[in-house]
């Protein structure tokens, strides 16, 4: 009878793994990118062999189990762990610092760092190695034999980034509003499209009164190409050492172009200024037949032909269109002029149709506008900012599938500024569990507390930080909420992220309107 009984029992434990597993979902393979969460797979044996007993997301690598144990699924002694990570970090030196008893190792990018594969008493190892600024593969490996078991993991910045190691924008940051002497902070920037608002654009910069110089070499094939700069204040970009758009000066918000006839290896700077107020910058080229890019990345929806415009002199599409007009690109500030001949300055209405071959996958749509949006993909409305408005900017994610889809975007002025511009991010293909990028911009101020101050949380409902946000203070918002909208994650002032309860804050955008993590 017991023998019958333990038969039974051994798969239905490995049933109970699959089943596990299963409920994590496509993305559990793997940690998302850039995301402060660890896939740790646990094992009832030393040798990590098998499949893992218990999986799940854990916050730090942080661990003293003491005689314990980390699971009631897993042994006392005799278990082991992997931990894995994608994290995104900037370029710069750092120092890995491993603890464990007994053993433990470390691969950056499948390169060993750290090698303690061994039975032993507590005991702290490190190593440093310099990055090249995005995202890394990170892998802690550990074991436990008997008695005491502790396993920790943490890394710190220690260097500023070498010459070489960006692959991406150099950014180089100064606390002061003309790029002089030594920049405070290096960082490897994959795109320039920022909105920091009033706050800082790293530890150790000020909010005001900063500057930054970015530099980059790009292959551009033969083809004139039209640079966007988008910034509140100061900017001037400069395409193989000739100085194409120069507004370097205190200005409000503002769009500047310049075209520039391209053939090969390319030499791109750009540099910014901060004075006070409102700091935000992005850079952008339109590429033959294609959309414009945003922050000078790559890839998006491209192909598929110009946009069709269809330009009306009243704001609601009554009629037939003043006239018609290929565009190659919605990305148009016209301040308080007219986009074109019988059409007036203001009370005017435009919608572009256009479809483009894609492949399946999630996509996310920005749009800049002043006043009325709204937006369709496949036939489906994602963005509906059919108001008057000052300029803001809205985003929305959507699954599409492989093949020809159809995208329309309308848009109304009613008076004043003018002014327009849709982008889109490379598809993030949903069987990876990839989070859409957060949306920018967004602010929280605290509101709730009647006077008291609000703790920071590690993650919602999750462990106090020991820091905390003083009432009516204003922090950014990531763009993330828990899935209940009971808590928002949030920029920590001096760096990092962290949560705090939505019943304490006003959020800019209405809670529910951010992306579940």
């Amino acid at each position: 009878m017991s023998t019958k009984m333990n038969r039974t029992f051994i798969p239905l434990l490995t049933l109970l793994g699959v089943m596990l597993l299963l409920a994590l979902g496509p993305g559990a393979g793997r940690a998302a990118a850039a995301d402060d969460t660890w896939v740790a797979r646990y094992f009832n044996n030393r040798t990590l062999a098998g499949n893992p007993i218990v999986q799940r997301p854990e916050e730090a690598i942080d661990n003293d189990w003491g005689g314990g144990k980390p699971h009631a699924l897993v042994n006392d002694d005799n278990f082991s762990v992997r931990w894995t990570r994608t994290v995104d970090f900037s370029a710069g030196s750092y120092r890995f610092t491993a603890t464990a008893d007994d053993g433990m190792r470390v691969w950056i990018d499948d390169q060993l760092l750290i090698d303690a594969w061994s039975d032993s008493q507590v005991r702290t190892l490190q190593a440093d190695r310099v990055l090249s600024g995005g995202e890394h593969t990170v892998r802690v490996e550990y074991f436990e034999a008997g008695g005491m078991a502790v396993a920790k993991f943490s890394w710190q910045q220690i260097g500023t980034a070498p010459a070489g190691v960006f692959a991406n924008w150099k950014g180089e940051y100064f606390n002061n509003m003309n790029l002089t002497g030594q920049p405070s902070f290096l960082r490897d920037d994959r795109q320039i499209d920022f909105n920091w608002s009033t706050g800082s654009p790293a530890a150790g910069i000020a909010a005001d009164r900063f500057s930054v110089r970015w530099t980059r070499s790009l292959n551009f094939p033969a083809a004139t190409y039209r640079f966007d700069v988008f910034a509140d204040d100061g900017v001037r970009l400069w395409v193989n050492n000739v100085l194409v758009i120069d507004q370097w000066r205190n200005q409000s918000e503002g769009r500047f172009s310049a075209n520039v006839a391209l053939n090969g290896a390319t030499s791109l700077r750009l540099e910014y200024f901060e004075d006070q107020g409102r700091a935000a910058v992005a850079l952008a080229w339109n590429p033959p037949g294609g959309s414009s890019i945003p922050g000078g990345g790559t890839g998006g929806v491209t192909g598929g032909g110009p946009w069709f415009g269809e330009y009306y002199n009243n704001h609601n599409f009554i009629g037939a269109p003043t006239f018609t007009r290929n565009d190659a690109a919605i990305d148009f500030n016209w301040g308080a002029g007219s986009p074109g001949t019988g059409i007036p300055v203001d009370r005017f209405a435009v919608r572009w149709t256009r479809t483009v071959p894609l492949t399946a996958g999630l996509y996310r749509f920005d749009v800049f506008s002043d006043d009325g949006i709204r937006v369709w993909v496949n036939n489906q409305i994602i963005i509906d900012q059919w108001r008057d408005q000052p300029a803001g900017n809205f985003s929305a994610t959507i699954n599409l599938p492989t093949g020809n889809i159809p995208i329309r975007v309308e848009y109304f002025e009613n008076t004043g500024r003018a002014a327009v511009a849709l982008s889109t991010t490379p598809p993030l293909p949903t069987s990876t569990g990839t989070t859409p990028p957060p949306i920018s911009g967004l602010t929280a101020t605290v509101t709730g507390t009647g006077g008291a101050r609000l703790n920071i949380r590690s993650a919602p409902g999750g462990a106090v930080t020991g820091q905390q946000l003083q009432p009516n203070q204003t922090v950014g918002l990531t763009g993330f909420r828990s899935a209940d909208s009971g808590w928002v994650e949030i920029f920590r002032p001096g760096g990092g992220t962290g949560w705090v309860s939505a019943r304490y804050v006003t959020t800019s955008v209405p809670v529910g309107t951010l992306t579940v993590r």
